[in-house]
């Protein structure tokens, strides 16, 4: 008369079934996302430190002053050092190594480690070349520090554009590592199944 199944079989069935696993296809699909995201990153980053350096160059060209040809060399060096930072930390996170799941994972665990180390170098630099600039234009172009301080490219730069930059890079940091744990937790999980 009863056409409801008996509870206890449903809670035994229930608790006989398997937990779903790691969604494979979604965790390549976010691989080939960030790697695709990654790419252009780097295009446009590339682009735009070579416009600044060819920028620099066509001004230390231009001048007559020897000033702005030293200029162009610490600009151009900046940005090697930086170029070689950023591809030092970012080393591993290109590809997996095969297209097994685990080579999936270790990639993305490695992505999200380069990013988190990255966050306060990033932050690093950017005020070490902010400074480097301000020094410059005090010490080798005359320019006050007070002029310096409170012109709008300091204040774009500088006031609004470094706490902005530094937020942000705290942020994705702190992002990356909650997508870090999950991950661990997933590598854990496949490695016990």
């Amino acid at each position: 008369m009863n056409a409801l199944p008996d509870l206890e079989q449903l809670k035994q069935r229930w608790q006989a079934q398997a937990a779903p696993g790691p969604d494979v296809a979604a965790l390549r699909e976010r691989v080939a996302a960030d790697t695709s995201a990654h790419q252009r990153t780097l295009v446009f980053v590339g682009l735009a430190t070579l416009l600044v350096v060819v920028l620099t160059l066509l001004y230390a060209w231009r001048s007559a002053r020897a000033a702005a040809w030293v200029s162009f060399v610490f600009t151009t060096g900046f940005a090697a050092v930086v170029w070689v930072i950023a591809l030092w930390l970012s080393r591993g996170t290109w590809r997996p190594r095969d297209e097994s799941t685990a080579a999936y994972l270790d990639v993305s665990i490695q992505r999200c480690k380069s990013v988190i180390v990255a966050a306060p170098v990033g932050i690093l630099l950017y005020l070490a070349g902010l400074a480097g600039a301000l020094i410059w234009k005090q010490r080798l172009l005359g320019v006050d520090w007070g002029q310096l301080l409170e012109a709008p490219a300091m204040i774009f730069a500088g006031w609004i554009g470094a706490p902005l930059y530094s937020l942000c890079m705290v942020w994705n940091a702190q992002r990356q590592r909650r997508r870090l744990a999950v991950l661990v937790d997933l590598k854990r999980q496949l490695s016990e199944s």
